[in-house]
């Protein structure tokens, strides 16, 4: 999945990794973009990523421990995209509402990539609907919810945003969107 957002965003941008994790797409994405800002709300998860980068240094990355609502605006802090994988079904329908209106506020476009919307029949949409399962009460009511609102496609719509580009299936069960006002 990393490699088809990468091919979406244009050489030397400047990006918002939202719930960015251990900072796995950001060292994707570093030699390809001017900067790459990765936010996440878990302290372990932003540790991680900056052992990796003291490990690995690359001026363009960072990571930073703070609510999407605690990033700077303003022409300065403004992004070319903002992108968020594997996030938006995890949370419940009020929160992904306010991530998605956020990010539209601190970006130009904004890419989308989590499970595609109806679920594959088959191995791969039993395997990730057992996983989320697993993953705890809370989460799968928030995951029963994103499927059965609709997904990207949904969140897109009730936004008002517009998908201009999209990806189904590839890698199976998935789906990449991008979005624009």
């Amino acid at each position: 999945m990393f490699g088809q957002i990468k091919a979406f965003i244009e050489p030397q941008s400047k990006v918002l990794d939202v719930g960015c994790g251990t900072g796995r797409l950001a060292f994707a994405l570093a030699g390809h973009c001017q900067s790459v800002f990765g936010t996440d709300l878990s302290k372990k998860n932003i540790e991680r990523a900056n052992l990796v980068l003291l490990r690995q240094p690359n001026e363009s990355v960072s990571f930073h421990h703070r609510n999407l609502g605690e990033i700077p605006t303003g022409k300065q802090a403004y992004f070319d995209y903002a992108v968020m994988t594997y996030v938006f079904h995890e949370v419940n329908e009020e929160e992904r509402m306010g991530l998605l209106k956020q990010m539209a506020q601190v970006s130009n476009k904004i890419i989308l990539g989590d499970y595609v919307v109806p679920r594959p029949e088959g191995y791969d949409g039993f395997i990730s609907k057992t996983i989320e399962f697993l993953a705890g009460r809370e989460h799968y009511r928030n995951y029963k919810t994103y499927m059965a609102k609709g997904g990207i496609q949904y969140l897109a719509d009730a936004a008002g945003l517009k998908i201009i580009n999209e990806i189904k299936n590839r890698p199976s069960a998935s789906h990449i969107a991008i979005l624009v006002k």
